[in-house]
């Protein structure tokens, strides 16, 4: 068997700061370990990469998967599919710690970065060097073609034949834009009127325009109480993109933050666990505020049968001292029709089932009592009631509603959509 040996230095960008080292990252065999190092643990602004299970001390910590904290900063599946074609290669065939370290880009999501030498963050595989990989587009309309020439590419087609009929400052622009930004669907950083947004493109097989609809369920949810990320809607050439404001950057740094999995210990082929959990194990970390708000964003992806709930859409900042639960983001309905919904996470002694009496089951952990949050509970469910009027003002079409219509069967009756 032929032994693995990979070692990145971890950066980590502080307040105000740019990219400082934080440790090493090695990969033996089938095993990782890290550590901190003695210069970066000696700073006063240091911060935990996770506060939970790797605080700041001189040890080393071992694991047989990639860290959470760092899965947390690594391309997900689109990504993946990019990095892919950077390699010309199959994505499955990409290691998690190339896939981690193999390209820089100095807008990755996210404060951390990864480098060869402690000399600063660079791209780590020799095929994804170069100024080029560093682009930021601007211009949306050709970067949405090469975003949806990029997802209609199966994993059969010949990867050169694709690059090579794609202009190529425009291609590596779309695909150096793409770096460590999660979830499936087509998506690059983008700046506009000076200030860091995430593109989000439609996807094939969407039942909607899915741009218009999540920008109609984020504003929704932000009239229902939640603290959601700003969107904005761009139509170019008939076609739609939905803008998502990053919130990982503040006064032109980066901000640490780390998922719900990260939050929790959960392993993502395993028990995700409960939103009641997540409220918990927040306050633990020193997040006293987030329980309500926790509460209502369980409650609002019920009324609106969003399944996409998982533990990678819920993330937290971290300081030094305490975690702070960032804007909420990808709040849409399931694109698929169930005979019965249920979320992704426990919501209450139920388990998954989003009913009105699962969702008030078991409301303590979230620091509410039984008549806060069934306030809470019938407030929003008669602001989304509404949700017909509120889409068709952000330009959702009556065919479109007419499927949506299946989503929002909660709003209307206290027993599970059929």
């Amino acid at each position: 068997m032929t032994s693995t040996s990979e070692r990145a230095v971890v950066f980590i960008r502080l307040p105000g700061m740019d990219y400082v080292p934080a440790g090493m990252l090695r990969h033996e065999d089938r095993a990782y370990f890290f550590r901190y190092g003695r210069r970066y643990l000696g700073r006063p602004d240091a911060i935990p990469l996770d506060p939970a299970r790797m605080p700041l001390a001189d040890l080393e910590f071992s694991g047989n998967t990639l860290f959470s904290a760092l899965r947390d900063a690594a391309p997900d599946r689109w990504g993946r599919k990019v990095l892919g074609l950077m390699a010309s290669r199959a994505p499955g065939t990409l290691s998690e710690f190339e896939v981690l370290t193999a390209a820089h880009h100095p807008q990755r999501m996210g404060a951390l970065a990864f480098g060869p030498t402690p000399d600063g963050p660079e791209s780590m595989a020799p095929w994804a060097t170069g100024d080029a990989f560093c682009m930021v587009p601007k211009d949306l309309r050709r970067v949405a073609a090469i975003v949806a020439r990029i997802d209609e590419f199966e994993d059969n087609e010949d990867l050169d034949e694709l690059r090579d009929g794609m202009p190529e400052d425009a291609f590596l622009a779309a695909l150096a834009s793409s770096l460590s930004l999660g979830g499936a669907r087509p998506k690059a950083m983008v700046t506009l009127d000076g200030a860091p947004w995430i593109a989000k493109f439609s996807k094939r097989g969407d039942p909607w325009r899915e741009p218009v609809v999540e920008h109609a369920t984020m504003t929704l949810a932000a009239r229902c109480g939640i603290t959601v990320a700003s969107t904005r809607l761009m139509e170019l050439d008939g076609h739609f993109v939905l803008l998502v404001q990053r919130f990982d950057r503040l006064n032109g740094g980066s901000r640490h933050v780390i998922s719900g999995f990260t939050l929790t210990g959960a392993e993502e082929d395993g028990d995700w666990g409960s939103y009641q959990n997540l409220a918990e194990q927040a306050r633990r970390l020193g997040d006293a505020q987030s329980g309500a708000e926790i509460f209502r964003r369980m409650a609002f992806n019920a009324l609106c049968s969003n399944r996409d709930d998982h533990l990678r859409n819920h993330a937290f900042f971290v300081s030094r001292k305490a975690i702070a639960m960032t804007p909420a983001y990808d709040l849409v309905p399931s694109s698929i029709r169930f005979r019965q919904w249920d979320l992704s996470l426990r919501c209450g002694q139920e388990g998954r089932a989003a009913t009105r009496s699962n969702i008030l089951s078991d409301v303590r952990p979230f620091g509410l009592n039984e008549r806060e949050a069934t306030r809470i509970w019938d407030e929003m469910r008669e602001t989304a009631a509404n949700w017909r009027k509120h889409f068709a003002g952000h330009g959702v079409t009556k065919r479109e509603m007419d499927e949506l219509r299946h989503r929002f069967t909660l709003t209307k009756t206290e027993t599970r959509a059929p």
